[in-house]
C-alpha cells in the first residue's frame, strides 16, 4: 500500500532514530542504563509531533520508585495530562505478555489500570488503555539504535504516526451514565491505590508520614493497605463531589470549594494533598483530576433513567475497583423497593404508636443509620418526611420542616467513598427542597459504629491543629453514640462473618467494643450469647448481628428507652440454634416485632430469588418498644413472607404503605423459639420429637480440605502418594495444598492417637502411603481415602474411634433447611463432612452407637424400654434406627412438612401402633441394606456376595 506519511512526520522520524544511533554508539565510552539513552530523544519527538498536530506537549521525565508504578515520561497536551510512557532496553519490545523478566511483567500489572500508556523500546511501540492493547504494533524491521533513519520503514512510520495521534489526541471517555462514571473512576483509584501502597513501602517517603498520623490521630487499626485505599477513595470522591457542585478546575480549587458544606473532606484532601506526597503520586491523581474534570454532570442528570443519580453508583463502583473488598464489607445496594417498605412501616408506627402526626418529619422524631452508605435510608427518610408536610402544611412548609430534619438526621460510616457520596446526595437532596444544612454540616460522620462510645480517640486533646477535624469529626460521632437520644434507628447493616486463621494474628477481629467492649468491661455481645449452645456461637460472629446488638443498646438501654428498630439482614436469626441468645434479648427488649421474609437462598436446599444481589436470605425485621407491654413476657413476634421472582417481591413491596398492608401471621411464643409461625403442638408436626431427642450425639463428617486424598480407587490413590513424597521438598507443600490448619512441616498424632506420624515434609521417597479405606464421600457415593491425621484438616478422631462392623451413621441437615427428596442417608463407612448434599455440612452426621464395641447405644436413656412398654414388644437400637429412617427416606416427609421445615431440625412421629412400627422398621431395614450395599441388615433370605 502506499504511504500516507507526511514530509512533516518523516523528518521528525529520521531525526528522532538518528539521535538514537548517536546516543547508543557513545554509551559503549559512557555506559548507563538504556532506557536513560532513549529517554531525551523521545521526549523532543513527542513535543515536535505535538506541533505538527497543533498541540502544546510537554514531556517530562518522571521520578521513578522501586516498585516501577511510575512510568518514565508524562507527557501532557495544552496544559492537561495526557498520557504516560514507559521505556524499555531495545530488544525488550513492547509487548510485556513476551517479556521474561518477571519485574517487567509485575509493572505492567500495576501499571493495566492506566487510561494511556505508550510502551516501546525504540523498535517497537504499542498502545494500552486499561491493560489493553489499543490498534496495531508498530515495530521496525532494522535496529533504529544501530541503523539510524535507514531503519523506518513506511510501514513502521505510518503505523507509528496514528498511535502517535492516538496517543497526543487522546481525550478521557465522557461518562453518559452513573455505571459509565463507576467504571471510568474505578481503575484510576485502583491506580492511585497501588502508586500509594508502593509509596509506603520508601523509607522517610511523604505517604508514609501521613499514613503514621492517620493512624495517630482517626484508625488507630488501619494497616498500609487500609491506608491506601482510603486514601485513594478520599481523593477520589472528594474531586468528584467538587466537580458535582460547580468546580472545573479541580487541581487549584477542589479544597476551597468543598470548604463551606464538606469541611472534613475538604481538610483530608488539602491534608492528602501535601506537596511532597501529592509528588509520589501525581500521575494517579493527574489522571483523576482529568477524568473528573471532563463530567458533564447536567447532561448525566438528564440522561439517568431514575431520579436518584447516584443510587447505585458506589456498588457498581467497587464492583469495579475492588470486589473482593465490597464483599468482605457487605457492600450490595438496598432496592428501592425494599428502602420504600421499611421507611413506610417505620413512619406509620410513629404516627399510629407514638403519637407522631408527621411520622418521620416530627419534630420530636430522631433518626439514625448506623451503616449509612451512600445515604439511600436517609433519603427515603427525607422523601417520605416531605410528602407528608406537603400534605399537611402545604409546599411552602417543606422548606422549613426539612431543614429540621436535616438536624436530627444521623448517619454513620466507615468508608470514605460511601460518605462522600452520602454527603454528595443528602447536600444536594435538602438544597432541592430549599432547606438549610446544619451550621456544623451534615450530621453524616466517617466513624466505625462499633467502636467504643466512652473512650475519646486517641490524641484528641493534644492533636495539631491542621489534624483537629479528624479528631472532631470522630468526636461529634462519639457524641452521638453516647448522649443523644435516638427514637429510630434503620437501614441495611452489613453482613459478613469473618474467618480467621488460627495464625493470623495481626487480622483485626471484627466486632470492636460491641464484642470486646472497653478494657475491665464485659462486652454487650455477651447477652446474645445466653442460650447458644458453644458449637454455634461462631454463628454470632457476623457484622449484622453486631449492628442488631449496638442498635439494641443504642435505641433502648439509654433514656429514654422507647422507640424503633427497622433493619434489613441475613435472616439466620430467625431459626439457627447459634441465635437462640439473640432471639431472647429481643424479645426481652421489644414490645412487639414483625418479620417480613424476603427469602432469597441461592445455596441451599430451596433457592429462591433474592431482592440483592447475593445468595444469602433476607428479612426485614421492625420493632418497637412503648414501655406499655409488660416486661417479664416476652415481646409478641409476628411472621409474614414475600414469594416469587425478584420483580414480583418488588412490587409487593412497593404495595407496603403500612403494618396493616401485610398479613401477619402470629409467631412462637417461647423465648428462644424460632421468629416463625407457630403450629398446634397438640395436633401436628410441632409436637412430635426432634430427631436429635432420640439420637443425642451428633457429630461433623470428617474434612479433609483438600480432594486428592479421596479417589474411586486404591490405585489412584497410590499414584497421588508416590507423587508427593518423590516431589522435592520446595515442590511438598504445593502438591499437599497446604491450608491453615494442615501443612507439610508438622508431625501429628495418628487418627487413633496411637502414635505421632512424622511430618509429610520428612518423609524418604519410598514412604508407605497410609491405610486406604472406604469412605462415605457423598450420598450413595463410595470412594477410598487416605486415613491419615496428617492430609486431613478435620478428620474427626472421635468419628473414626466409634467406627466398627456393627456400627451405622445417618447423615442429614440438622441445622440448616432441609428441600425436597429423602431427609437423610444412611451409610456404614465414615462420611464425609458435606456427605449428605455435597455442601453445608455441619455438626449433621448421627451415629447408631457412641463406642467400636456396639455396647452404648446413642439412643436418650430410658427410651428404648419406654417404647418397649408401650408397644408390648422389645425395642431394639437397630429397630429405631430403622423406623427413622423408613420416615426421613419417603419423598412425602419433606413435601408434606415442608412449612415446618422452615425450623431446622427434623422430628419424628413416635407411634404406639405396634404393627405400624413394625412395618416402619421393615422398610427401614430393607433401605439401609441397599444403601449400604448389603453390608447391614442384612436379610435372612437375601445374603449379599461380593
Amino acid at each position: 500500500m502506499s504511504s500516507t506519511l507526511t514530509p512533516e512526520f518523516k523528518n521528525i522520524f529520521d531525526e528522532y532514530a538518528s539521535t538514537l544511533t548517536v546516543n547508543f554508539s557513545a554509551a559503549s565510552v559512557n555506559p548507563a542504563q538504556a532506557e536513560d539513552q532513549l529517554k531525551g530523544p523521545t521526549q523532543r519527538l513527542i513535543e515536535q509531533i505535538g506541533q505538527v498536530l497543533n498541540r502544546a506537549a510537554v514531556a517530562r521525565t518522571e521520578a521513578k520508585t522501586d516498585q516501577g508504578v511510575r512510568p518514565d515520561i508524562g507527557v501532557s497536551t495544552d496544559g492537561l495530562l495526557t498520557g504516560h510512557i514507559e521505556l524499555k532496553a531495545p530488544g525488550k519490545g513492547a509487548q510485556p505478555k513476551k517479556f521474561s523478566d518477571p519485574h517487567d511483567r509485575d509493572q505492567f500489572r500495576k501499571l493495566s489500570d492506566h487510561p494511556n500508556l505508550l510502551y516501546t523500546d525504540a523498535n517497537e511501540w504499542a498502545l494500552y488503555r486499561d491493560g489493553a492493547l489499543v490498534g496495531k504494533l508498530a515495530r521496525a524491521e532494522a535496529d533504529l539504535t544501530t541503523d539510524g533513519a535507514a531503519a523506518i520503514d513506511e510501514v513502521f512510520a505510518d503505523r507509528l504516526e496514528l498511535l502517535l495521534r492516538d496517543f497526543l489526541l487522546w481525550e478521557p471517555i465522557v461518562p453518559s451514565t452513573p455505571k459509565a462514571l463507576a467504571e471510568l473512576l474505578a481503575p484510576l483509584t485502583r491506580l492511585l491505590k497501588q502508586t500509594v501502597a508502593a509509596g509506603l513501602t520508601e523509607a522517610g517517603s511523604s505517604l508514609a508520614t501521613l499514613a503514621d498520623e492517620w493512624r495517630e490521630y482517626f484508625f488507630a487499626e488501619a494497616d498500609d493497605q487500609q491506608f491506601a485505599d482510603a486514601y485513594s477513595q478520599t481523593v477520589t470522591y472528594a474531586l468528584l463531589l467538587a466537580r458535582v457542585e460547580g468546580e472545573t478546575d479541580l487541581h487549584a480549587r477542589a479544597v476551597e470549594r468543598l470548604e463551606r458544606r464538606h469541611g472534613l473532606l475538604a481538610h483530608v484532601l488539602r491534608w492528602l494533598a501535601d506537596p511532597a506526597a501529592r509528588a509520589e503520586v501525581d500521575v494517579p491523581v493527574s489522571l483523576l483530576e482529568r477524568a473528573i474534570a471532563a463530567i458533564d454532570t447536567e447532561a448525566l442528570m438528564r440522561r439517568s433513567k431514575t431520579r436518584d443519580l447516584w443510587l447505585y453508583f458506589y456498588e457498581d463502583f467497587l464492583s469495579a475497583y475492588d470486589p473482593k473488598g465490597r464483599k468482605q464489607r457487605g457492600v450490595y445496594y438496598t432496592p428501592p423497593a425494599v428502602v420504600s417498605a421499611q421507611v413506610a412501616m417505620v413512619d406509620d408506627l410513629l404516627r399510629t404508636r407514638f403519637g407522631k402526626d408527621l411520622g418521620i418529619a416530627d419534630d420530636e422524631v430522631t433518626l439514625l443509620d448506623p451503616a449509612v452508605g451512600t445515604g439511600t435510608y436517609l433519603l427515603a427518610a427525607i422523601e417520605q418526611g416531605t410528602r407528608r408536610i406537603a400534605e399537611q402544611f402545604g409546599a411552602g412548609a417543606v422548606g422549613a420542616r426539612a431543614s429540621g430534619m436535616a438536624e436530627r438526621f444521623y448517619g454513620f460510616e466507615l468508608l470514605i467513598g460511601a460518605y462522600a457520596v452520602c454527603h454528595m446526595r443528602m447536600s444536594q437532596q435538602f438544597l432541592a427542597y430549599q432547606a438549610n444544612l446544619p451550621d456544623d454540616g451534615l450530621h453524616v460522620f466517617l466513624t466505625d459504629t462499633l467502636e467504643s462510645p466512652n473512650v475519646a480517640p486517641p490524641g484528641l486533646a493534644h492533636a495539631p491543629l491542621f489534624h483537629k477535624k479528624l479528631a472532631e469529626e470522630n468526636e461529634k460521632a462519639r457524641h452521638v453514640k453516647h448522649d443523644q437520644p435516638i427514637l429510630v434507628c434503620l437501614g441495611n447493616p452489613p453482613y459478613y462473618r469473618q474467618t480467621i486463621a488460627q495464625d493470623e494474628t495481626a487480622v483485626e477481629r471484627q466486632g470492636g467494643w460491641v464484642r470486646f467492649g472497653d478494657q475491665g468491661e464485659e462486652p454487650i455481645l455477651v447477652d446474645f450469647l445466653r442460650d447458644t449452645p458453644g458449637t454455634h456461637a461462631k454463628s454470632l460472629y457476623n457484622l449484622y448481628v453486631y449492628f442488631w446488638r449496638w442498635a439494641l443498646w443504642k435505641v433502648f438501654e439509654h433514656p429514654p428507652g422507647r422507640g424503633v428498630v427497622a433493619f434489613i439482614t441475613a435472616s439466620s436469626y430467625l431459626r439457627g440454634p447459634g441465635f437462640a441468645g439473640m432471639r431472647r434479648h429481643m424479645r426481652e427488649v421489644f414490645d412487639e416485632l414483625w418479620i417480613l421474609d424476603l427469602g432469597g437462598e441461592g445455596r441451599g436446599a430451596r433457592k429462591s430469588d433474592n431482592v440483592f444481589d447475593i445468595q444469602t436470605p433476607v428479612a426485614i425485621a421492625i420493632g418497637l418498644r412503648t414501655g406499655e407491654a409488660e416486661a417479664s413476657e416476652p415481646a409478641r413476634v409476628g411472621y409474614a413472607r414475600i414469594d416469587g421472582t425478584r420483580d414480583s417481591k418488588y412490587e409487593q413491596l412497593w404495595s407496603v404503605d403500612s403494618l396493616a398492608a401485610v398479613k401477619w401471621q402470629e409467631c412462637f411464643s417461647g423465648w428462644t423459639e424460632p421468629f416463625l409461625p407457630a403450629s398446634d403442638p397438640a395436633a401436628s408436626y410441632a409436637g412430635w420429637p426432634l430427631l436429635t431427642d432420640l439420637f443425642p450425639w451428633q457429630h461433623s463428617g470428617a474434612q479433609f480440605k483438600r480432594t486428592w486424598p479421596i479417589a474411586p480407587d486404591r490405585e489412584t490413590l497410590e499414584r497421588r502418594w508416590r507423587a508427593l513424597v518423590r516431589a522435592p521438598g520446595n515442590e511438598r507443600a504445593e502438591l499437599f495444598r497446604e491450608s491453615r490448619d494442615r501443612g507439610v512441616a508438622r508431625p501429628r498424632a495418628s487418627l487413633h492417637g496411637e502414635e505421632e506420624l512424622p511430618a509429610i515434609a520428612a518423609l524418604a521417597p519410598d514412604s508407605e502411603a497410609s491405610p486406604m479405606v472406604p469412605y462415605a464421600y457423598r450420598s450413595l457415593d463410595r470412594q477410598f481415602c487416605l486415613a491419615d491425621n496428617r492430609l486431613g484438616d478435620f478428620l474427626r478422631p472421635v468419628l473414626w474411634s466409634s467406627l466398627a462392623p456393627r456400627q451405622l451413621y445417618m447423615t442429614s441437615l440438622l441445622t440448616t433447611v432441609l428441600g425436597d427428596g429423602p431427609a437423610a442417608v444412611a451409610t456404614h463407612l465414615i462420611p464425609d463432612l458435606d456427605h449428605f448434599r455435597g455442601s453445608y455440612g455441619a455438626k449433621h452426621v448421627i451415629p447408631l452407637y457412641r463406642d467400636r464395641d456396639g455396647d452404648s447405644p446413642n439412643v436418650t436413656a430410658g427410651l428404648l424400654s419406654r417404647l418397649a412398654e408401650k408397644l408390648g414388644a422389645d425395642c431394639r437400637p437397630e429397630d429405631l434406627f430403622a423406623y427413622c429412617y423408613a420416615i426421613l427416606q419417603a419423598p412425602s416427609y419433606t413435601q408434606r412438612f415442608a412449612d415446618e421445615l422452615e425450623i431446622p431440625g427434623p422430628r419424628i412421629p413416635v407411634t404406639s401402633d405396634a404393627k405400624l412400627l413394625a412395618r416402619a422398621v421393615e422398610l427401614g431395614r430393607e433401605l439401609v441394606w441397599l444403601h449400604t450395599f448389603g453390608e447391614r441388615f442384612v436379610p435372612p433370605l437375601k445374603p449379599w456376595r461380593h
